[in-house]
């Protein structure tokens, strides 16, 4: 069974990739084009009731149906228990944002962002439908379906965003951007899940859900609330420009996360449920999934980490280079990503939310200190003062995966060590390119020139740090540039497959 449910989580991830790499590049374009035409007193606004939104979302609809996710006997009851929860928490708290609303712009000093809060709360209800087909096709790892989903969404969003930008020229055209991703979505999920929604459950239903709700929703609103904590500062003491520039990097740093990491993460909770009785197949799978993510995820904030004082006024305009350092600093936090977010992923899956819970609670108090110390020197301030925290709260994980699941600490950190080394050669190289090789007729092309010099390099010191790997890409990307594409993807596939990735 084991080797049957790492296949089909492959294929899973797979697909998830693809999707989160479609997802990725269209709102990559939607967000360099909006970006030019918007400010960042804009999406300040904008982010700001967002901000308010995903405390009460998480509660509602971004919890409960983890345990549909979780639970082994599965039952309708159980299923039409989160729907009745869900959609009971989420239009409670979307009246009362609508009664809140005028004192939440108040303290943050923006009269805007009161009818921005109340229409942006229409999130609440959709998320709560949503939520359980979701579950039930994440359960069964149907990912090709959530692949078709999410890039409906996403082109949609893409599409709808620019037009209204274009039209408007504010905030609302962010509004109308989310919301039609959304209402995509949960129709997508509705019609793949084959799922009606039903209120007939019963106590024992509720009862036998509670303990993982509470523990998972516990942690999971702590997370949020440790994600909202810099920019409701940033937000209440330097205002919405300041919150717009802040938020850019961390969107850019995100939909990174969402395409290099999340496949793999997406997997890990239902992979780590199925085989948390199986320890040495779970650490097989844990091993397999930081080396391959850390494969993609290391050379790409590494890179962007370099090239980032030259590609951010090009690419998304002048008015966007104070976030440049604050970029920066993001990518080094997303060093750490391929480790933490499969290490949450798998706690989660072998029922220990719990842990999850103390983590993030260890987070939000550091946090806390930090920027205690921190706001009023500025935002690039805020941000060293969030990259030390994301430091204490990696050891902690680290340690605490070793206790729980027994996946040394020493496992962890080797299991992605070649690709870090390999990803700083390839820095230091596109460095030396940026400093000692004169601006090309346009700036964006020194980029790209850039760009493409890195994706040479990193095979080529990939070879170094894992010879056959490296032997194979190297191979592949020969077999690419004669024009054969579906030849060089089967030599990677083969030669991670050799590696047990």
């Amino acid at each position: 069974m084991a080797p049957n449910l790492l296949r089909k989580a492959g294929q899973a991830v797979a697909l998830n990739a693809i999707a989160n790499w479609t997802t990725l590049i269209g709102s990559f374009l939607s967000i360099v084009i909006i970006a030019r035409i918007l400010t960042p007193e804009d999406y300040g606004v904008f982010v700001m009731a967002l901000m308010v939104v995903m405390l009460p979302e998480v509660i509602a609809s971004g919890t409960l149906g983890d345990s549909l996710v979780q639970r082994k006997d599965l039952r309708p009851g159980h299923i039409n228990s989160v729907f009745l929860q869900s959609m009971t928490l989420s239009i409670a708290a979307w009246g009362l944002l609508v009664l809140l609303a005028p004192w939440i712009a108040h303290a943050f000093g923006e009269p805007s962002v009161a009818p921005v809060l109340i229409v942006t709360g229409a999130i609440l209800p959709i998320g709560a439908v949503m939520s359980v087909p979701a579950a039930i096709l994440q359960r069964d790892l149907r990912y090709k379906e959530i692949t078709v989903i999410d890039i409906l969404g996403t082109v949609t969003a893409a599409i709808v965003g620019i037009i209204l930008a274009l039209m408007w020229r504010n905030e609302w055209a962010l509004v109308g951007m989310e919301l039609s991703r959304r209402i995509v979505r949960v129709f997508g999920f509705l019609y793949f899940a084959k799922w009606v929604p039903n209120t007939r459950s019963s106590w024992p239903d509720f009862l036998e859900l509670i303990r993982f709700n509470l523990a998972n929703g516990a942690s999971k609103v702590l997370q949020t609330f440790d994600q909202m904590l810099p920019k409701t500062l940033i937000g209440m003491t330097l205002g919405s420009h300041a919150v717009g520039v802040f938020n850019l990097p961390e969107r850019l740093f995100q939909q990174a996360n969402q395409a290099l990491i999340a496949p793999f993460a997406a997997v890990a909770m239902p992979v780590a449920s199925a085989m948390q009785d199986n320890r040495e197949t779970l650490h097989q799978a844990m091993d397999s999934a930081i080396r391959m993510s850390a494969l993609l995820a290391y050379p790409t904030f590494m890179g962007a980490f370099v090239v980032a004082p030259v590609a951010i006024p090009v690419v998304f305009g002048e008015q966007w280079a104070p976030s440049v350092p604050i970029f920066q600093i993001y990518m080094v936090i997303g060093l750490r990503a391929p480790i933490t977010a499969i290490i949450l992923g798998v706690f989660r899956g072998v029922g220990r939310p719990d842990v999850v819970a103390w983590i993030t609670l260890t987070s939000i108090i550091a946090t806390s200190i930090l920027l205690a110390f921190t706001y009023q020197y500025g935002i690039v301030a805020i941000a060293l003062g969030l990259l030390a925290k994301q430091v204490i709260t990696f050891v902690l994980s680290t340690w605490m995966i070793q206790r729980v699941v027994g996946f040394t600490v020493i496992r962890q950190l080797l299991a992605g060590s070649a690709a870090f080394f390999a990803s700083c050669v390839m820095g230091l190289a596109v460095w030396l390119f940026m400093d000692f090789v004169p601006d090309l007729a346009h700036p964006l092309l020194h980029v790209v020139a850039t760009i493409v010099l890195g994706a040479l390099i990193y095979p080529v010191a990939l070879y170094f740090f894992m010879p056959r790997l490296g032997r194979h890409i190297l191979r592949a990307v020969r077999i690419l540039l004669s024009g054969q594409p579906r030849e060089a993807l089967k030599t990677v596939r083969g030669a991670l497959t050799e590696q047990g990735i």
